[in-house]
């Protein structure tokens, strides 16, 4: 009866690690889409900003209360990007580098990036936990 138990529990475990790799895989999945609308609201944003602009020399008027706005939608765009890349990073189990930006494994044991040898930051023990324990 052992031999049985340890059967099924075996298939118990790969099934669950199946679902855990698939549920990340559709997570990374959905956070690429988001970031793939946010750049394209990004692109029209400065054909907008640059119209704008175009305008603004045309007609002599400065109207800086539409330009200050087009920028301040702008930076939240960026804002809404760079909270995606921490998510995925996140997801990956992975650091961006302070100095030249390339993604690195925290599992690998890096403490320092292996493409310019600046000093890696480290993961958040509570940001660490919360990304392991979701299921």
């Amino acid at each position: 009866m052992s031999f049985l138990d340890n059967v099924i529990s075996t298939g118990k475990n790969v099934v669950s690690a199946a679902g855990k790799v698939t549920d990340e895989a559709v997570r990374i999945s959905k956070l690429k889409i988001k970031e793939t609308q946010i750049n394209s609201d990004i692109k029209n944003r400065y054909e907008k900003l640059g119209e704008l602009i175009y305008q603004m020399a045309k007609s002599g008027d400065k109207d800086n209360e539409a330009f200050d706005e087009s920028i301040a939608e702008l930076d939240e765009c960026y804002a809404k990007l760079e909270e995606i890349d921490k998510q995925l990073d996140d997801l990956k189990n992975q650091v961006a580098c302070p100095k030249c930006g390339a993604k690195c494994k925290i599992e690998d044991g890096n403490a320092f990036c292996p493409k310019c040898g600046a000093k890696l930051p480290e993961k958040p023990a509570e940001a660490a936990e919360e990304t392991g324990g979701e299921q």
